[in-house]
This record gives structure tokens, C-alpha cells and sequence, in this order.
């Protein structure tokens, strides 16, 4: 086995900025390599062709090899919804095909040019679904290929957040994914998905929050906030209004793109 085939290439995708990042081997799981470039939108692109543009580059001077990438996409690019448990929905086409209905009812037509996945939680939970446009795969996919490289996974950041955080949870709990000009905020009772809401914010991201939590059930909103940080320079105060617990600690900075779902 090569020393590449034991690494593994991490990539963390978002409208203004490229992270990547080189695990070593599986054992240890440690970063031997890491970069991140900035990049600018241009008025009339697809939001996503910067950071592959810069992407294109980045992997250039980072030093690809042959080999397999993971992939983590803002939740800028991403749609979720939680479609409530249906038992006369038994099987995973017709979970996926009532994903695309809600999408397409929400979104209209340009629902129609979206990859749509779905997760199941167990008999009796809601299911959780995502959608991404099928155009920025395709071209993710080029982009790596032109590298000599595979798409191994491809993981929204929200998921991959979740994954990694977890075993922190107890109980209920809203959690919140802040990144640069994002929230992402999910309601759980006991490891079950009750809401997913992801909305543009400005400065003052706790109030987005808050602004948030006020559309939804006030019986579903739990006590307590939990706060996952991603992007280094991704602000935070502290709301007033409810307890806040900043995953890794209140003077953790904001965890890398490319890195979330990685433990």
C-alpha cells in the first residue's frame, strides 16, 4: 500500500473560501497538511463556481495524488427539510420521492435540478433530507477527476457537524451551525430530528438564532443552544435570552470546513 492510499484528502467547500486538509494514517487520524484560499463570487456564476475555481488551484500547489477526497459543503448550498414518519412510506424510493415533492412545493421548479438524499432514523422517527444542485456535483466531480482524484463522500456540513458532536448531546437540545453569513439550526429530542431551519445573517448571528427559534413550536424549543463554530474568523456573542454552550469550549475557534465530519 502506498503512503497516499493511507492518507486521506479532506476538502471543505463554502462561497468565499476552499479549506483542504491531508489526514495521515488511519490510525492516528492526524493532519500532516492543511491550506485554505479565499475566493470571490462573481455576479452572474453559479454561487458555487468560485470555490471551485479556486479549488482548481488549490490542489495544484497543495500536491494531489491519485486517490480518493471527502468533501464537506456549506450549508449555503445546501436545502434540508424533516418530512414527518409515515408508515405507509416504507421503502427508501418512495422516502427520496417524497423528499423531491416537498422540494419541489417549496422551491418549484428548480427543485428539478437537484441531487435529493435522504437519511433514516428508525421506525417510528422523521426522516431527514437534503438537497444539493446536481450541476455543482457534476462539476466537483471534473474538477477532482482533472487531479486524478475520486469523490469518496460528499457530506453537508450540517450532518457532518451533527456526526461529530453528538455524543455531546443529552436530551433536547438546539443546535447551531455558524459559519461566515449562515445559520443552520436543528431542533432534537433524543437524537430525532424535529426541525432544520438555515437562513443568511449578518453580523449579530445569536439574534438570527433567536429570530429563528421565535418562528417554531415554543413547546419544541429546548432550554439550551448548542453552538458549533465553523471558519476561523466566524463571529459569536452569546445571547441573552437562553443558555449557550460553544462546543469545544467558549474560547474555541472556529473548526475548519474540511475537517468537520472528520472525527
Amino acid at each position: 500500500m502506498s503512503r497516499w492510499s493511507a492518507e486521506r484528502l479532506r476538502i471543505g467547500l463554502a462561497p468565499e473560501r476552499v479549506d483542504l486538509a491531508r489526514l495521515g494514517l488511519l490510525s492516528t487520524r492526524k493532519v500532516t497538511r492543511q491550506s485554505s484560499v479565499v475566493c470571490t463570487p462573481k455576479p452572474g456564476e453559479a454561487p458555487w463556481q468560485a470555490a471551485l475555481g479556486a479549488l482548481d488551484g488549490a490542489l495544484t500547489e497543495f500536491g494531489s495524488h491519485a486517490g480518493s477526497a471527502a468533501v464537506v459543503l456549506s450549508n449555503h448550498w445546501v436545502r434540508y427539510a424533516v418530512l414527518p414518519w409515515q408508515p405507509s412510506v416504507t421503502s427508501a424510493a418512495e422516502v427520496e420521492q417524497l423528499a423531491r415533492l416537498h422540494f419541489e412545493r417549496c422551491f418549484g421548479a428548480a427543485a428539478a435540478g437537484w441531487t435529493i438524499r435522504t437519511c433514516d432514523r428508525g421506525y417510528g422517527a422523521a426522516h431527514v433530507a437534503c438537497a444539493v444542485d446536481s450541476a455543482l456535483i457534476t462539476a466537483l466531480q471534473a474538477c477532482l477527476a482533472a487531479h486524478g482524484l475520486r469523490l469518496a463522500t460528499l457530506q453537508p456540513l450540517l450532518m457532518a457537524a451533527y456526526n461529530d458532536s453528538r455524543r455531546e448531546f443529552s436530551g433536547s437540545t438546539a443546535f447551531a451551525v455558524v459559519e461566515p453569513g449562515r445559520v443552520c439550526l436543528g431542533l432534537l429530542q433524543q437524537d430525532r430530528w424535529l426541525a432544520i431551519a438555515s437562513r443568511r445573517a449578518g453580523a449579530d448571528l445569536s439574534e438570527a438564532i433567536e429570530q429563528e427559534l421565535a418562528t417554531l413550536d415554543a413547546d419544541a424549543v429546548p432550554p439550551r443552544l448548542d453552538v458549533l463554530l465553523v471558519g476561523a474568523d466566524t463571529p459569536w456573542s452569546a445571547p441573552a435570552a437562553r443558555a449557550a454552550r460553544v462546543l469545544g469550549g467558549p474560547q474555541a475557534r472556529g473548526r475548519s470546513l474540511a475537517m468537520c465530519g472528520a472525527a
